[in-house]
């Protein structure tokens, strides 16, 4: 389960990705002139790379960046635009925790992908059952036989 949840941090880990302001401008269709005047609004933030004098942003801009624009696109004000996307960030900032925090590994239960979601109890693990086509499912078992029905998934 280490080696799971270090790749799932590795993986999610986004704050290794960072733009600079053209590059920025030109994914995101918003000039440099407006991300200039949206971080001297505090809208948005950059941050200095040692060594340098260019100002980078993070993935985490790139997001926010993204989402103001949507909202502008769709007839909200800069402010409004960005209060949306602030409380977007907030809700997506709960599932990367949960991402990091709660979920334990992946198994293989009656022919169907499970993904261990964690202790319900101090005796049972929550497994969703993830079928390619379908709902999703969830079913409860035993903590021992989640540890190893997770542990035994070859990498």
């Amino acid at each position: 389960m280490a080696q799971f949840s270090d790749e799932m941090r590795h993986v999610f880990d986004v704050h290794r990705l960072v733009f600079r302001i053209g590059e920025l401008a030109s994914m995101t269709q918003v000039s440099p002139r407006q991300l200039r005047y949206w971080e001297k609004k505090q809208l948005i933030k950059s941050r200095e790379r040692e060594g340098e004098q260019a100002r980078v942003y993070t993935f985490g801009t790139f997001v926010q960046v993204s989402m103001i624009k949507y909202y502008l696109d769709n007839g909200y004000t800069l402010t409004a635009a960005a209060a949306k996307a602030q409380e977007r960030d907030s809700r997506a900032k709960l599932l990367r925790r949960f991402i990091f925090k709660g979920l334990r590994g992946f198994a293989e239960m009656d022919g169907q992908v499970a993904i261990n979601m964690g202790a319900f109890d101090d005796q049972q693990t929550l497994m969703a059952l993830v079928p390619e086509e379908g709902t999703v499912t969830y079913r409860l078992v035993p903590n021992a036989e989640a540890r190893r029905l997770t542990q035994d998934l070859p990498d």
